[in-house]
């Protein structure tokens, strides 16, 4: 049986790492993006499946894939944080906390940059 998962799927119907990753990288550069473009102030950076978003200070905030664990991790504010895919509501959510992703980054980078960031 073949169940369609979004535009991604394998034969049982579940999406892949490789592409629920892709995808969530690709909309994260993209919103990113539209934020420098904006005008606030960091750097972004893709280099084969790393984003990294470098600030003026040097700091930086990395996202990485963990493909053998399936896992996505973000190294940011000295502390790294890792990322499960949930099906039940198809985001990337903190192991420890639940919250997804783009909650987390959103807060970091309101943190770092002192204004109010949504992604």
């Amino acid at each position: 049986m073949f169940v369609a998962f979004g535009a991604f799927t394998n034969y049982f119907g579940m999406p892949t790492f490789a592409t629920t990753y892709d995808t969530t990288i690709r909309d994260l550069e993209s919103k990113l993006s539209d934020l420098i473009d904006g005008g606030l102030d960091f750097d972004l950076d893709k280099r084969g499946d790393v984003l990294t978003i470098e600030f003026e200070d040097g700091e930086k905030i990395v996202i990485t894939p963990q493909a053998p664990l399936e896992q996505l991790w973000v190294s940011a504010n000295y502390a790294g944080h890792r990322f499960l895919w949930s099906e039940t509501v198809a985001h990337w959510v903190n192991e420890k906390s639940g919250e997804s992703i783009q909650s987390f980054l959103a807060k970091a980078l309101s943190e770092k940059l002192q204004l109010d960031v949504s992604l």
